[in-house]
């Protein structure tokens, strides 16, 4: 199985990148294959420029998008790794998403009329982060938001199965490490849950001689 997992995290040392380095252990630790995309150290420029809007022609596709998307052609997961800012994922993770999954990644025509997924058969997962406690982000409906507008959307637009959506609460300069440690061990267990290990394989018995 190969996972694409997406950070988007300003700060080197946020506790945003301590989660994304325990998934990937962990996937790792299963024998999966990961390709990091960490959107601030690739200076990736979210801007959806003029000549990629889909068009008549079809749009243009830039270079750097062809690239991101031929190394993204045969991941199995995308785990989505960010903070929750104003009460949606940040600007560059938009971004990324609007560039990279649009037409003929993401979605594209179909003979029917309209658009079709094109990602149907894999999956998204989202750990995210908040100053606030989870109670105050479901009761202001910011949960609500932020799963509306990214995980469902990404995931009908582009046939991706929404696995699940991890939110830490109360996440500041300050966090006692007891917290720190209890994330790790959540986001260990989220994989062990997602992604259970299959089944050994029975021995052949030598046939009798």
């Amino acid at each position: 199985m190969k996972h694409a997992v997406v950070i988007c995290h300003p700060r080197m040392q946020a506790f945003t990148r301590l989660t994304a380095r325990t998934y990937i252990e962990a996937v790792q630790a299963r024998g999966d294959e990961v390709v990091v995309r960490d959107l601030y150290a690739m200076d990736f420029d979210p801007r959806l420029h003029a000549d990629e809007l889909p068009d008549a022609a079809g749009g243009h596709v830039r270079t750097e998008i062809l690239i991101e998307r031929a190394i993204l052609k045969d991941v199995d997961v995308f785990a989505f790794f960010y903070p929750i800012w104003f009460g949606s994922p940040p600007a560059m993770l938009k971004g990324y998403v609007e560039r990279v999954f649009g037409v003929g990644f993401g979605y594209g025509a179909i003979k029917s009329g309209g658009t079709g997924p094109l990602l149907s058969g894999r999956s998204m997962v989202s750990f995210t982060s908040t100053g606030s406690e989870n109670l105050w982000l479901v009761d202001s409906g910011g949960w609500d938001a932020v799963r509306k507008v990214f995980n469902e959307r990404l995931s009908s637009a582009c046939g991706l199965q929404s696995l699940d959506h991890v939110n830490f609460g109360g996440v500041d300069a300050d966090m006692a490490p007891a917290r720190i440690d209890e994330a790790v061990q959540q986001v260990r267990q989220a994989v062990t849950d997602l992604f259970p290990a299959p089944p050994p394989r029975a021995r052949r018995r030598a046939p009798a001689s």
